[in-house]
């Protein structure tokens, strides 16, 4: 990528890879994540950032599920280098607190934090070593 934002939009949200290097997803409200849903999501990092090495800041949409396979997909992938949540309620922080559960229990790669401000995500990506 060039350094300039990009963003690909579909019915279930927005990534924008900004010119600090981070992929954005603005996750939408109403959604159920499955595996082949999960599998769509990391072909887009994947397209926005091909370096096995994407930084991801998800900002939780409301009512949104995730099935077993879909947590263990996204969890499991060789494509991140490390994933963010941003919670604003109480049910996306414990969700949010769930996959970062998981993702200890799955031996994911990366690391996987839960902040309440997005300024926050940002923070520990560029200004802490992962």
């Amino acid at each position: 990528m060039d350094g300039k934002p990009q963003t690909i939009t579909g019915p279930f949200g927005r990534f924008t890879r900004k010119e600090n290097g981070l992929i954005y997803f603005y996750k939408a409200d109403g959604i159920t994540i499955d595996k082949p849903t999960a599998i769509k999501f990391l072909e887009i990092i994947s397209e926005l950032d091909d370096s096995g090495l994407a930084r991801i800041i998800v900002i939780q949409g409301k009512h949104v599920e995730y099935t077993f396979d879909a947590q263990q997909t996204l969890l499991t992938n060789k494509v991140l280098e490390g994933l963010a949540y941003v919670a604003n309620t109480t049910a996306q922080h414990l969700t949010a607190e769930l996959l970062q559960d998981l993702a200890k229990t799955f031996k994911a790669s990366f690391p996987v934090a839960v902040f309440g401000r997005i300024e926050e995500a940002e923070e520990w990506f560029l200004y802490h070593p992962i």
